[in-house]
């Protein structure tokens, strides 16, 4: 593994150039008056790690907390396997890369207050998925959906200063990211579409969802707030106590002291999939 510091100047790279776009969009629709939907598409941060040098300056590898496993994977580990060397220079290659995206975050939402439009303006800052950098010896993402591949940053500043700050700490799935701009511009939410507003939690009048679901061919990843449950295409389950001391390593599907956690996962990832193709009931606003 090994970073690659960009050849170009720092107003040249892909983060920079659609930061430079979505400014340039907004200034332009800001003159019509007439709202916008603006989507900010940054490819940071994902391998391979490329970034300006001073992004991997600002962090020093040997000042880099590592991740620690349990012993039967540590055992795996050696020179060759990634060793701690190899660990720090992903966290270095991914934390650069962060904070490049950090600065051309706050340019967008700076030239907003220059527009004079922030407070007509909702701001969501999400991510699509994480990255193992190195926990359970993998890079990237994927199967089974690990929390370091599939819990990312939700950040929702609303327009004007009508909500308080707060952290909701509740799950929340990416499906509820458009719904919930429905709900805050004022549209009615189609009754075929999938996921929830969280208005209501960013007026803190309603809890966290039950689950999160994550899927692909062959395999559904179900998290609950202790639990991650693996149902796959040929019937076998996985179920993983994450409030167990290395729970998200140690499979307990088999183990009889939590027949009833494996028994109430099933039951979750059933109502969640019969709800998902139940159309929402029709509430016209107007």
């Amino acid at each position: 593994m090994r970073l690659l510091a960009s050849l170009w100047p720092d107003d040249m790279t892909h983060t920079a150039f659609v930061a430079e776009q979505s400014i340039e969009f907004m200034r332009h629709q800001a003159g019509t008056g007439q709202p916008f939907l603006c989507i900010a598409g940054i490819y940071s941060p994902h391998s391979p790690w490329v970034a300006p040098q001073h992004y991997f300056d600002l962090y020093d590898t040997d000042s880099l907390q590592l991740p620690t496993f349990p012993q039967e994977i540590e055992s795996q580990r050696g020179p060759q396997n990634y060793p701690d060397d190899e660990l720090r220079l992903a966290r270095q290659g991914y934390y650069g890369q962060i904070s490049e995206v950090d600065l051309h975050v706050g340019r967008m939402l700076s030239s907003l207050d220059e527009m004079g439009i922030a407070d007509d303006t909702v701001v969501i800052f999400t991510s699509d998925h994480g990255e193992w950098l190195g926990e359970h010896l993998r890079y990237g993402k994927g199967y089974p959906a690990h929390d370091q591949c599939s819990r990312v940053p939700l950040l929702i500043r609303p327009p004007g200063d009508t909500f308080t700050a707060r952290r909701d700490s509740g799950l929340t799935e990416a499906l509820d990211v458009l719904p919930t701009i429905l709900d805050l511009a004022g549209i009615q939410v189609p009754p075929h579409l999938q996921g929830s507003s969280l208005l209501p939690r960013l007026h803190g009048d309603a809890p966290g969802g039950a689950s999160a679901l994550t899927e692909h061919t062959g395999w559904k990843s179900l998290r609950t707030d202790h639990f991650r449950y693996l149902l796959h295409a040929d019937g076998t389950e996985n179920l993983y106590d994450l409030s167990a001391e290395w729970g998200d390593y140690r499979d307990v599907a088999s183990d009889h002291a939590y027949a009833s956690d494996l028994a109430a996962s099933r039951h979750e990832l059933g109502r969640k999939l019969l709800a998902a193709e139940r159309p929402l009931p029709r509430a016209w606003p107007y």
